[in-house]
This record gives structure tokens, C-alpha cells and sequence, in this order.
């Protein structure tokens, strides 16, 4: 029950019917300025989301997608900040230390989010407790690729060729601690394989190299081993979430390739920081839902091996959560570290 309203001036001899009337307009005056209130009238300035990788990769090219089509739903403007460095650690730390206004946003991915706290001993933010999912909207598989002059054709044939010859196949990674990386642990775990692991400074570098032949797998982001896979410099072996992927509609999921259960997918999503006005999350969510039912949005995200996947907030966090156990789980067994 709200405490009673102080007397106001020029109250005394006024009338009952006067009296209910002012406190009626200092009770409206009162809820105008609650969160919620606030929260309808969100956003009257610029909102600054924050991709943490650099410009030109697939999470840059999703993420401003993304803020465009959240500019346009708010009629204010969404101003990208790439902030890359440190396995996506800088750009999701800004945030997770951001005030909680609404107008500092993540374009989050598993690195920053469910990989980090593992492989990074002196993080500075714990993502599960400074970070808030607004609602996931995308997912992109991995892919398993080797080079098109490797005499290998399918997954069961690479696991033959490793298990023939144990810690002498390599695998490149886009860095150590990174998702492909730990996927590819999770593989090598799984076909109970001994590997070794080549670790580069991002995909270009790595792939250079594994069509080199220095390497002779490599488990990354579709979106980045997708062009030398249609030109026939790669061969992909398989895709790693639980359905064939649009733009490879002939390559098989790593299940269908003889690896039980096995899926590891990139997803993204808009986080802000905890403590943020839940009527501003549900704003967040609602229009974020509404984006991904646009047919042009869905196509263009398709053709570069990202699929259009809404998840609510609240359910969100709980793939949060899960996925966060599961690569602690892969790191302890592992013992992988970031660079």
C-alpha cells in the first residue's frame, strides 16, 4: 500500500471532491515516473550496440543487420562499436559494466558469453550474473572442412585416417579457447582421438594454411569457410548443428556422419546489462521476434549460413546456462586455455 501523499499548498478549505482530485493528479504524477513508464518511452537517443569482434566478419555482418532493423522499429539511431580483442572478452566486458539504461547494448556470441569464464583464469565480469539475454535471434553451424586434395570424403574416413595415425593429423583452429577450437575438442573426444591442435590469430590465417596442406582439418563458423567450400578449394565434411544447413543442403550433420548427439552451433543474440528495466527487455524481445519472421531478413542470413532462430529471453538464458556447463565440462577435460 503506497504511504499516504504529504498535504499540498493552498489544500486547506478546499473542498472534499478538490481534495480527491489533487491527490489523484500527484498519484499519475508519481506513476510517470516509474520503470515501466520509462521504459514505454525508450529510446530517446541513440542506442550504442556493441559487436565484440572486428568489422568484416560474420558476427560484424550480423550484428548490423541486426542494428538496422531495431533502428527502424525505434525510429532512433543504433550505433555499431566494434570492440574485438581478447576472444570477444573486451567488447562483452564494456557492456557487462555499462549503466543499466537501455542504451548500451551486446550483439552477444558463445566466446564472450559461455566460453570465456573458462579459459580466461583473471576475467574481469562474470556473464552469468552482469549480463541479461534480451532474446537470442540467430544461429550459425560449424563446419568440418579439409582440404579438396586430402583423399578424404567423409567423416568416418578422417576418423581412419587419425586413428591410424595418433598426435600425427592436425587440426588449425582460429585460436586457442575460441568456439572452433573447443568444438573440435569436443569431436576429438567423442572418436576418441589424439590430435594436434594448431592454433592461429582468426580464421583467414588458419585456413590459409590448411589449404596449404600445413593442416589437415579445421571446424569453423560456416559463414567463413562457406566461399572456399563452394569454390572447391575445401571440402566440407559435415555441419554441426542438428539439421543440414540451407547453404550446404549436400553436406551431412555430424549425427548423420556416424557421431552420435554430436551438435556445437555459433548463436547471437542481444544482451544487455543486469538491472535493465524488464519493460525495456520486452520491447527488445518483441521487435527482435517480429524481425525474424521478414522473409528478406531470413533469406539473407540464409545465404551466408546463418539461420533466422528467435529464442525469448527467458528461455534464452537457460541455453545460457547449459552451454556454459557443457564447455566448462570440455575445458576441464581438455585443459584448454586462451591465448
Amino acid at each position: 500500500m503506497p504511504p499516504p501523499l504529504p498535504p499540498t499548498p493552498h489544500s486547506h478549505g478546499a473542498s472534499p471532491r478538490m481534495k480527491v482530485f489533487t491527490r489523484l493528479l500527484l498519484i499519475a504524477a508519481t506513476l510517470a515516473l516509474t520503470p515501466s513508464s520509462f521504459a514505454q518511452s525508450w529510446p530517446t537517443k541513440a542506442v550504442k550496440l556493441i559487436i565484440p569482434f572486428p568489422p568484416g566478419g560474420a558476427s560484424d555482418y550480423v550484428g548490423r543487420v541486426i542494428g538496422q532493423v531495431l533502428s527502424d522499429a525505434w525510429g532512433q539511431p543504433v550505433v555499431i562499436e566494434n570492440r574485438g580483442g581478447a576472444g570477444a572478452t573486451v567488447g562483452t566486458s564494456a557492456v557487462a559494466k555499462a549503466p543499466p539504461d537501455g542504451y548500451t547494448l551486446l550483439m552477444g556470441v558463445n566466446a564472450g558469453i559461455v566460453i570465456a569464464p573458462h579459459v580466461y583464469p583473471q576475467l574481469n565480469y562474470d556473464p552469468l550474473k552482469e549480463l541479461v539475454p534480451a532474446a537470442g535471434f540467430a544461429v550459425s553451424p560449424m563446419v568440418m572442412v579439409v582440404p579438396a586434395d586430402l583423399p578424404i570424403r567423409s567423416v568416418a574416413e578422417f576418423i581412419a585416417l587419425a586413428r591410424a595415425k595418433p598426435g600425427s593429423v592436425s587440426f588449425a583452429s582460429s585460436g586457442s579457447g575460441a568456439l572452433p577450437h573447443l568444438t573440435t575438442e569436443k569431436f576429438r573426444l567423442a572418436a576418441k582421438l589424439e590430435m594436434l591442435h594448431v592454433p592461429y590469430k582468426g580464421s583467414g590465417p588458419a585456413l590459409v594454411d590448411l589449404l596449404a596442406g600445413r593442416t589437415q582439418m579445421m571446424m569453423d563458423i560456416i559463414v567463413s569457410a562457406l566461399p572456399m567450400v563452394q569454390s572447391g578449394k575445401l571440402r566440407a565434411l559435415a555441419v554441426t548443428t542438428s539439421r543440414r544447413d540451407a547453404a550446404l543442403p549436400g553436406v551431412p550433420t555430424m549425427i548423420e556422419a556416424g557421431v552420435p548427439g554430436f551438435t556445437a552451433e555459433q548463436w547471437y543474440a542481444v544482451f544487455a546489462p543486469t538491472g535493465t528495466p524488464p519493460a525495456i527487455l520486452a520491447r527488445i524481445q518483441s521487435d527482435l521476434a517480429r524481425a525474424m519472421q521478414s522473409p528478406e531478413l531470413r533469406d539473407n542470413f540464409s545465404k551466408r549460413g546463418t539461420d533466422a532462430a528467435f529464442v525469448e529471453g527467458a528461455r534464452f538464458a537457460e541455453t545460457v546456462k547449459k552451454d556454459s556447463a557443457q564447455w566448462a565440462e570440455i575445458v576441464r577435460i581438455t585443459g584448454a586455455r586462451a591465448d
